[in-house]
Order: structure tokens, then C-alpha cells, then sequence
């Protein structure tokens, strides 16, 4: 990326000094800019929508469909489409702070209104949009990278109680760590195989780098439970029951959220983890995935820790600052690290 724009920075600057010695380049280019920026200005906004709407959307939504039956294959489509949105909204924020500057048909006085305005409020999309750019394009050159290593690679899964573990096996290929992109999509067609994930036909990075943008405006700005709740429920599809209210700064899994659950009435404190998902294992190309179960009117304190496949029993506290890797007892109050249960109680 940085290569990129230091080209483009150099084409610039060659453009500049072509002009000293040849003062013609500046009347044709004059005549380009006052057109691009103010006789062809819908045209440019239809395109740059075009892109966005019906070029990007409709082939992310054709590859999504793909992805069951080719993971690689889709999964690169899905994040091709994806790619062409986000650059589309990149050129739409470039491009109308742009206009701003040459337009003839506004002031300079007012000019300067809308470039303080528009700035303020189109910073954070700009910056946005060039992180998941850069993010996107860099995942994409490691699947492509490794898609010769995602044929050889097989699994095997093992399912212990609620906990499912998967294990990646080299078969000769160079993948060594589960970190890799061709492991990752490894994983994401074994959830699929198994159908453990709701959401696994989708690819899981490009969920999870989407998704972590709507949960972190929820855990760290979003005050009202009610509303936290909406936010989590349709873009992390938790599944959250009446009444149930998960705490500010709480950090969800961000691959596989939608394995997390919160019935009636329950409730997380402040600052905690839940995770569904864990790679600490000796084998670097294992991962263990188990889904997270907080029962009616249960309650998990402050900066508290839940690991994957742990159920929190109906009516049970968890202190605060636990870590909790084992299934808590009905009506019973736990903590420590590891958290131990240490009173028995009934549903009074």
C-alpha cells in the first residue's frame, strides 16, 4: 500500500515538473479537472455508486452463496466484492472532498464551511476505509499465497462434552500454525461440515472484520443495555433474552459470537471476555470451539473470564474477576482462577 501511493506520489510530482518545460500539459489537464470535478459530477457519482451498489454488493452476494461449496474459491470472490464496496466508498469520500476544492460553483468563504464540516464527519469513514483496504487486500494475498497448501491440508474433529476441537494436519503442505490463512479457511469448512456455527457459511474473517467494527461501538460507547443488546443481535447474531443485560467493555468472541447465549433475565458485569473459541493448545494447528450458555437470571461479575463450552447454571453468581472453565451449578456462587463454586444454595 505504501508503495502505492508513493508511486502515485511520484507521478504527480513528474506531471509537475513535465509541466515547467512543456506549459501546454497544464491547459489540457486545466480543462480535465474543470470538467471532472464540475460538468461530469453526476456521471461520476452514478459510477462510484454503481461500483459500490451493483458491481460490489451483487458479486460479494453471488460469491457468499459460492462459499459452501468452493471455501477457497469463495471465500476470495466474497472478499474481491467486498474489496470493490470498500474502495468504492473510499473514492466517494476522496472524490466529494475534492469537488469541494475545484467546484466553480461555490464560494470560497463557503468552500471552506463545507471542507471543516465534511472533514469532521467523513474522517473516521476515510480512515476506516483505508484500514479494511489494507486489511482485505493483505488477507487476500495470503489466501492466494497458500491455496495450493488448502488442498493438502485435512482435519479431524473431536468432540469432548460441549467442546468440539479440530485439528488441521499438514499432509506435506508448509502450513505450520493455525494462524495461517489456509488453516483458517481449514477450520471454517469443518464448522460448516458440522453445521456447529449458524453462521459459518459465510467466510469467517470477513464476518469477523466487519463484525468487530458495529460490537466495539457497543462496548465502548453504546450505554443503554437495551440498545447494546440490538446492536449484538443483529451483527453478531448473539442470541440475548429478555432482560438480560451484558455490561460495558465487555469483549464477545469476535469469530464465533453467534455461539454465545444469554437467557432471560441474566446478566454480565463490566470489562469481561467471553470467549467460544481458544487456540491454547500443543498442537499449533488445533482449535477448540464450544459455545457459551448463561442461564436465566444467572450473573458473571466484572472483568470476569468465560471459556469456550462453559455453561453458567440457572440463578448462579460468578464473582468478579474470574475465570471460569468449568460448567457452574445451578443456583451456587462461584469465583477464583479458576473459578470453584463455594456456597451451595437453593432458587430463594
Amino acid at each position: 500500500m505504501l508503495k502505492k501511493i508513493g508511486c502515485l506520489l511520484i507521478i504527480i510530482i513528474s506531471i509537475g515538473i513535465a509541466g515547467i518545460f512543456i506549459p501546454a500539459i497544464f491547459t489540457v489537464l486545466g480543462t480535465f479537472f474543470y470538467a471532472f470535478f464540475n460538468d461530469w459530477v453526476l456521471w461520476i457519482y452514478i459510477s462510484i455508486l454503481a461500483l459500490i451498489f451493483v458491481v460490489g454488493f451483487t458479486f460479494s452476494g453471488f460469491a457468499y452463496g459460492y462459499i459452501k461449496y468452493n471455501h477457497l474459491r469463495g471465500t476470495l470472490m466474497t472478499m474481491f466484492g467486498t474489496l470493490l464496496v470498500v474502495i468504492g466508498i473510499l473514492l466517494l469520500i476522496v472524490y466529494t472532498f475534492l469537488v469541494i476544492i475545484f467546484t466553480s460553483l461555490i464560494t470560497v468563504e463557503l468552500k471552506l464551511i463545507l471542507l471543516i464540516i465534511f472533514v469532521l464527519a467523513a474522517a473516521p469513514y476515510l480512515l476506516l476505509s483505508l484500514e479494511k483496504t489494507f486489511d482485505i487486500t493483505t488477507f487476500m494475498k495470503d489466501v492466494w499465497k497458500q491455496r495450493k497448501d488448502f488442498y493438502k491440508l485435512t482435519y479431524t474433529t473431536e468432540e469432548k462434552g460441549n467442546l468440539i476441537f479440530i485439528h488441521n494436519e499438514q499432509n506435506g503442505s508448509s502450513i505450520s500454525n493455525v494462524f495461517e490463512a489456509a488453516a483458517t479457511l481449514k477450520i471454517q469448512e469443518a464448522l460448516h461440515a458440522m453445521q456447529k456455527s449458524p453462521a459459518t457459511p459465510i467466510s469467517v474473517y470477513i464476518r469477523s472484520a466487519f463484525r468487530i467494527i458495529f460490537t466495539e461501538l457497543a462496548r465502548n460507547l453504546t450505554v443503554w443495555p437495551r440498545t447494546r443488546n440490538r446492536i449484538y443481535r443483529n451483527f453478531a447474531k448473539i442470541r440475548i433474552g429478555k432482560n438480560a443485560c451484558i455490561g460495558q467493555w465487555t469483549r464477545v468472541d469476535p469469530l464465533f459470537p453467534d455461539l454465545i447465549e444469554l437467557e432471560e433475565g441474566s446478566g454480565i458485569g463490566i470489562g469481561c471476555n467471553l470467549l467460544s473459541h481458544n487456540f491454547m493448545h500443543k498442537d499449533p494447528l488445533t482449535i477448540c470451539v464450544g459455545p457459551i450458555l448463561i442461564k436465566k437470571n444467572a450473573r458473571v461479575g466484572a472483568y470476569s473470564t468465560i471459556l469456550p463450552g462453559v455453561t453458567i447454571g440457572e440463578g448462579a453468581i460468578v464473582g468478579a474477576g474470574s475465570v471460569v472453565v468449568d460448567d457452574i451449578p445451578p443456583n451456587t456462587i462461584a469465583y477464583g482462577v479458576p473459578a470453584t463454586v463455594v456456597k451451595n444454595g437453593n432458587e430463594k
